[in-house]
């Protein structure tokens, strides 16, 4: 039986983070692959046209050029049926791709897990007072007091989140499992579709004046663009866990510097208004905050596994199986029912 082919676009030297050589015989195995691997100049439409020629599938690691594939390209090519993207970049909205019969998958959720994961971290550092202890720890001779009373517990706590995407939906999915009350602000989903993944829908005002752990989620848009102004920012209860693992475009990061230095409550930040962030910047002195370089989706296992669910997506559409657009994949559920 003829193998199917499949179009990997360019990805320059990010290549080699999603895919190694097991990866590569993997995809192999059971199709044709016409890949542009390391490449990181620009291809013309024709050029575009002639090597995705037969191709029935794109496998799009991430967004790097996925610009050059146009709506023209598609219909001209006029065999693709699938897209699969391994690494979300927001490559492909802007096309119609129904119109040409294409569908396209998130192939991986591998990235989601990643920055979820340094959510709940974050969190539950910030109610086990992890931070606190290690410096009392390194910086006294002797024991750490008060010891008992002093920390507390994530089950209980009431969680809002400002945004429910991929990103924020599982969140709430782990927030719950681990017994806090969620909640949360996004003017686009529906309090039925909410109560349906229990939680409750609150307004901005009411995430910021009431919650003990507050999580942004939100991308960068025109819309959301500065949307946590001063005043929501200066409603942040005392003792507050503060995480933004999303964009610091969100708000004015002087607005949220003002308010640390002014009250008792702890930030969890992984994005900043310029990075690298400078060192003379006021938040790497501050007590109450505890800062990484936009790591929280970047890990070597995290690259590799989008490569490998993508590939298995990808798998799965060529034996005729159920393809899953894993955007919304709770990959632990899963992992439950086999246990």
């Amino acid at each position: 039986m003829k193998k199917p082919k499949v179009y990997v676009h360019r990805l320059a030297d990010w290549y080699s983070f999603y895919m190694n050589k097991d990866s590569e015989n993997e995809l192999s195995s059971f199709c044709n692959v016409v890949t542009e691997r390391e490449r990181d100049t620009p291809m013309s439409e024709d050029e575009l046209v002639e090597r995705m020629q037969g191709c029935e599938a794109i496998l799009s690691l991430n967004g790097i050029g996925a610009e050059e594939i146009t709506q023209s390209v598609l219909e001209r090519v006029g065999t693709i049926r699938l897209i699969v993207i391994s690494h979300w970049w927001n490559q492909f909205e802007n096309l119609d791709l129904e119109s040409l019969g294409i569908r396209v998958v998130e192939g991986s959720n591998a990235n989601t897990v990643a920055v979820v994961e340094w959510t709940l971290t974050a969190a539950l550092m910030g109610v086990r007072k992890l931070t606190n202890f290690d410096t009392k720890m390194k910086n006294a001779s002797l024991w750490c007091e008060p010891r008992r009373g002093s920390a507390g517990m994530l089950y209980g706590k009431r969680v809002g989140l400002v945004g429910l995407g991929r990103i924020g939906r599982y969140c709430a999915k782990l927030f719950k499992i681990m017994g806090a009350k969620v909640s949360a602000y996004d003017k686009y989903i529906s309090k039925k579709e909410a109560e349906s993944l229990g939680i409750t829908m609150v307004s901005l005002d009411e995430v910021f004046e009431s919650s003990e752990i507050i999580s942004l989620h939100l991308p960068v848009t025109p819309e959301t663009t500065g949307i946590i102004k001063r005043e929501y920012i200066q409603k942040i209860p005392e003792k507050t866990i503060f995480i933004n693992s999303a964009r610091a475009a969100l708000y004015k990061e002087e607005d949220l510097v003002e308010a640390l230095q002014q009250k008792n409550f702890f930030a969890y930040l992984d994005v900043f208004s310029e990075e690298p962030l400078p060192v003379d910047h006021p938040l790497r002195s501050m007590d109450n905050v505890f800062l990484t370089p936009h790591i929280a989706g970047d890990n070597a296992e995290m690259f590799r596994l989008c490569g490998k669910q993508a590939i298995e997506t990808l798998r799965d559409y060529f034996s005729r199986k159920e393809v899953i657009n894993r955007k919304y994949d709770m990959a632990f559920e899963k992992n439950a029912e086999a246990l």
